[in-house]
């Protein structure tokens, strides 16, 4: 099989990966009888191809991306992949990732990043309706991660020269001013016939005859169903947790009630807090996109000076490592609201900090008209710790960023293993840093402000002009 491209594959040919990464649905297709016949396609991608786009499937073919319906794509397999389904058929990821996102013109919105073991698109099978509330044409989906960024700026013009010369890159693609422009030269260079990297992501797509097993294994229809019930669960109780917030800033201040930047951006950072949000972590592998090896190209080719190559990936958190969230990097689910020219990031980090922490109080207290204290936002609540960081420090806000990669050594995991020539420090000058929070395990009783200190704190700070 030719390393990106489609096959027909029989389960015998898969069952021990899909035993090993998603063990109960692997274990439910044991038990029908004619397994051994029954088929799936196998699809892989190199980094940055399409996958969904505009509500249609890709697949890539001889290092070309290709839409389903081209006549490059078999026959037997469109016929295999003959029932409802929408976007992406029912597939489940079997190797290193795939982001789901949405483009709009302020900000790429990472939707889900999907990482082995997970089963998607599966409300094509359970929406039984002709129209729905999926939107399934604002979508889009890239193998690896289409959020990966650099710490440090790579926007030097004389060294992206080095890159265009040794892999034979289109100038548009170069001096990335911005994280999110970065990934358009990541994508070129990864798509290089020079650039030395075996990578791609993998695919099972459940055939015609696979979907029709839950007619006949009541087993895989429930355990299909829970996993698309409990990955819906914070969705289907939203108006819930939009009372509780309307709640919560009832009593705020107009300076604050009327910021909807930083409202929002508090209410983001709870989400990330539940897992319903990706934020940000150090790529410590290659699961996210041949890291090693764009990491060898900035050291050895584009030459960086001063700082270390470090990859940051949207990472979900697990409640065990730390997560960070950049005031420079959004992951909102909507628009990124206007910003005051006014208010400087710093400014908005201490109302931000204010505001985050009295509604953990608010919510560890039980100041609602209703106890939280059976819920997973009091759970969440209570298990995670809130760390803000300026690099000018102030009311709260640490300043001490190379503590970061001290504390975390997943910063440091993956250039470790290099052999590095240059004398390279830490990106604690990253503008990655210049408003970050980080949500990491609680280890402490913090000291929890009151709602009037809070209140009081917030009617008397004016925000700074620039």
């Amino acid at each position: 099989m030719s390393k990106h491209t489609m096959e027909i594959v029989l389960w015998p040919e898969i069952r021990e990966k899909i035993l090993a990464v998603s063990p109960d649905i692997g274990q439910v297709i044991e038990q029908y009888p004619a397994k051994e016949r029954l088929k799936f396609v196998r699809a892989r991608f190199p980094y940055g191809a399409d996958i969904e786009k505009v509500d249609e499937l890709w697949f890539t073919v001889d290092g070309k991306s290709v839409n389903y319906k081209s006549d490059k794509v078999s026959n037997e397999i469109k016929q295999l992949l003959d029932y409802p389904w929408s976007g992406v058929p029912v597939s489940i990821m079997t190797h290193n990732t795939i982001e789901s996102f949405i483009q709009l013109p302020s900000h790429i919105i990472p939707l889900r990043v999907i990482s082995p073991g997970t089963i998607f698109s599966l409300n094509s099978i359970f929406d039984s309706n002709q129209i729905s509330h999926v939107m399934h044409s604002a979508y889009s989906s890239t193998s690896g991660a289409r959020s990966l960024l650099m710490l440090p700026k790579i926007s030097h013009g004389q060294y992206n020269e080095r890159l265009a010369k040794t892999y034979h890159i289109d100038s548009k693609y170069l001096c990335p001013k911005t994280f999110s422009q970065q990934w358009d030269l990541f994508n070129a260079l990864s798509d290089s016939s020079d650039f030395d990297a075996d990578w791609y992501s993998e695919i099972i797509i459940f055939s015609k005859e696979a979907i029709s097993l839950l007619s006949n294994l009541p087993d895989l229809k429930y355990t299909l169903f829970k996993r698309i019930w409990d990955y819906t669960a914070f969705a289907r109780n939203q108006a819930m947790y939009d009372l509780v917030w309307s709640i919560f800033t009832e009593n705020l201040p107009p300076s604050v009630k009327n910021t909807p930047f930083i409202i929002e951006t508090v209410k983001h950072l709870i989400k990330l807090a539940m897992r319903e949000a990706p934020g940000f972590a150090p790529a410590t592998d290659d699961t996210a996109g041949p890291i090693r090896a764009l990491t060898d190209a900035f050291l050895n080719v584009y030459r960086i000076r001063y700082y270390l190559p470090i990859f940051m990936r949207p990472q979900y958190y697990d409640g065990i490592n730390p997560i960070y969230y950049s005031l420079h990097k959004h992951t909102f689910f909507h628009p990124i609201p206007q910003r005051s020219n006014a208010n400087r990031t710093i400014d908005e980090m201490i109302i931000i900090k204010k505001l985050v922490l009295s509604f953990k109080d608010h919510v560890l207290e039980n100041k609602f008209p209703f106890p939280l204290n059976d819920t997973i936002l009091y759970e969440t609540l209570n298990s995670v710790e809130f760390e803000f960081y300026h690099p000018q420090g102030g009311e709260g806000l640490s300043r001490e960023i190379s503590s970061i990669s001290k504390e975390d050594a997943r910063f440091t995991k993956l250039v470790n293993d290099l052999v590095i020539e240059k004398d390279l420090e830490f990106p604690d000058h990253s503008i990655f840093f210049n408003g970050c929070i980080r949500i990491r395990p609680a280890r402490r009783e913090a000291q929890k402000p009151s709602m009037k200190d809070f209140l009081t704190g917030l009617s008397s700070k004016k925000l700074a002009d620039e």
